[in-house]
């Protein structure tokens, strides 16, 4: 492809020589785009002139068979990415990807199987065969699976592997055993907001264990719960702090109200959510004292994938931060919009990678040494296994709505890949705001074309060792090719960060 932008280009200025008066022999000349010199000489009068296309496709086959015949064999090789550098001096790609992924993922060391040998009626041929919708939100595992020696095909029915964004709650009961499909049923279990809250908290009544990431919550549609937190706005306090009113079925930033601490919305906010008669609403404590992004309010969404359900098993990869549009006040609730990260559909709102994420966190701990006696580790690591750890109890707590196999599932397993957004406070306390069934994957930004790389091309690999030692009857873990997949969930044990105890002691904001 290189050889053809060259020859394209070279004929372009061959053009222009013999078309301008002033162009002569010898005179040398930069091109913008490509960053080489080169003499540019007239045609020479009566001699043919070949269509532009002709030199482009006949580049492009000389760059393809140059490329195959130079490739190492027997080695994976990037393929990710061909973005020019029109700012450059030597016409380079200026991302680079390499392939396979960095690794330093973490796996417990425990010996796991699917209850039976699966895929034992996979007919032969189909094996590494992908179905895929070729919208741009898609391109990242494409991407990845055709580098991976995959092979797209046109019908669902001839693919192991089908990957669609959209949901397709149709496809379940007409999948055939040996196929999976990147969607599992019932994810609303926990991907609305009043789910999410109540599955937390029946799970604390159940085991004991204290999900203590996931903020204080009421679902003002349950009597008992309404009538808690009527007690515990006017009797315990609550009125002393902001909470966040809302809709816990709509998503994007809709449906949000912020309510100040003893405002006088938020003292009448039971009467507000009586008098919307079919308006479900749950309401959360504010988290006070957030750590922002040059001012601004952030948070961080981090991905997770259950690669398999039999055995259940759950890997954790960074994410990405979310910058929101406008400067952070903690004493000012009066504009909800100030206080969101993102779909203001402002111009304003940023986003930055998860190296520049570590490197803020070791800033914070720098002008805060406060902090350094109560971290277990380095404050990157620290906050990473908050991460972690609450994926897996997630995981823990919604396994039974969610992640299992049977009707509507056809298939013997399936696989999904979600996202979570958190905040941080200035203890770098994590916490967790809610749980995505529906990540979008935008590039618009370069880092995000490195962070697809690792998330995909990890993903495809990680999926094909389990499928492989699903079929073969043997122990799932270790993998061998997680990249930066952590293994946070493996059939009951999950990922602890026991080093450390967050101080119950958190102050409050927006009283002045």
């Amino acid at each position: 492809l290189n050889l053809g932008r060259e020859h394209y280009s070279k004929m372009m200025r061959q053009r222009e020589s013999a078309n301008s008066p002033s162009k002569t022999n010898g005179i040398s000349s930069s091109l913008s785009n490509g960053h080489h010199k080169g003499s540019m000489t007239q045609r020479r009068p009566g001699a043919s002139q070949r269509p532009p296309l002709f030199y482009l496709f006949f580049g492009a086959f000389v760059g393809i068979i140059s490329y195959a015949s130079l490739r190492p064999t027997g080695k994976v090789c990037s393929m990710d990415v061909a973005l020019w550098n029109a700012a450059g001096s030597d016409g380079n790609a200026i991302v680079t990807i390499t392939t396979p992924p960095q690794y330093y993922a973490y796996q417990p060391d425990i010996k796991i199987k699917a209850s039976k040998r699966l895929f034992s009626k996979m007919p032969k041929g189909k094996e590494r065969n992908f179905f895929a919708h070729m919208s741009k939100i898609c391109h990242p595992m494409v991407r990845a699976l055709r580098d991976q020696g995959w092979h797209k095909v046109d019908n669902k029915e001839d693919a192991r592997f089908i990957y669609t964004y959209v949901r397709e709650t149709k496809s379940y009961p007409l999948l055939k055993s040996w196929q999976r499909y990147n969607h599992i049923p019932n994810t609303a279990a926990w991907n609305k907001k009043d789910n999410f809250a109540n599955g937390f908290r029946r799970y604390h009544e159940e085991t004991g264990v204290n999900p203590y990431f996931v903020p204080e919550t009421f679902d003002l549609t349950v009597k008992n719960e309404k009538n808690q937190f009527e007690k515990r706005l006017f009797q315990e306090g609550g009125l002393d702090h902001p909470w966040v009113l809302k809709e816990p079925n709509v998503n994007q930033g809709k449906g949000i109200t912020m309510l100040g601490p003893q405002s006088d919305e938020l003292k009448n906010v039971l009467k507000f959510v009586a008098d919307q008669e079919g308006t479900r609403y749950i309401i959360q404590q504010y988290i006070c004292n957030e750590m922002t992004w040059q001012q601004r309010k952030f948070d961080v969404r981090v991905f997770w994938l259950v690669a398999s359900m039999d055995p259940l098993i759950v890997l954790y990869i960074d994410g990405y931060v979310r910058i929101g549009n406008a400067d952070y006040d903690e004493s000012d609730f009066s504009n909800t919009r100030n206080h969101l990260t993102t779909h203001t559909f402002l111009g304003e709102e940023g986003k930055a990678s998860y190296e520049q994420l570590n490197q803020k966190l070791v800033d914070h701990v720098e002008e805060n040494p406060e902090l350094k006696g109560t971290l277990p580790t380095d404050p990157a690591t620290h906050v990473r296994n908050q991460f972690k750890e609450s994926i897996g109890m997630l995981v823990d707590t919604f396994k039974r709505d969610t992640f299992k196999t049977g009707p509507p599932l056809a298939a013997e397993d399936s696989f999904e890949f979600y996202g979570a957004d958190c905040v941080l406070d200035n203890d770098l306390d994590m916490w967790m705001i809610e749980a995505q069934d529906d990540t979008g994957m935008d590039e618009d930004h370069y880092f995000r074309l490195d962070m697809h790389h690792q998330i995909f091309y990890g993903m495809g690999l990680v999926l094909s060792e389990i499928w492989d030692k699903q079929a073969k009857g043997l122990p799932i873990l270790p993998l061998k090719n997680a990249g930066k997949w952590e293994v946070v969930y493996a059939d009951g044990w999950r990922y602890k960060y026991d080093e450390y105890e967050r101080s119950k002691d958190k102050k409050s904001c927006g009283l002045k």
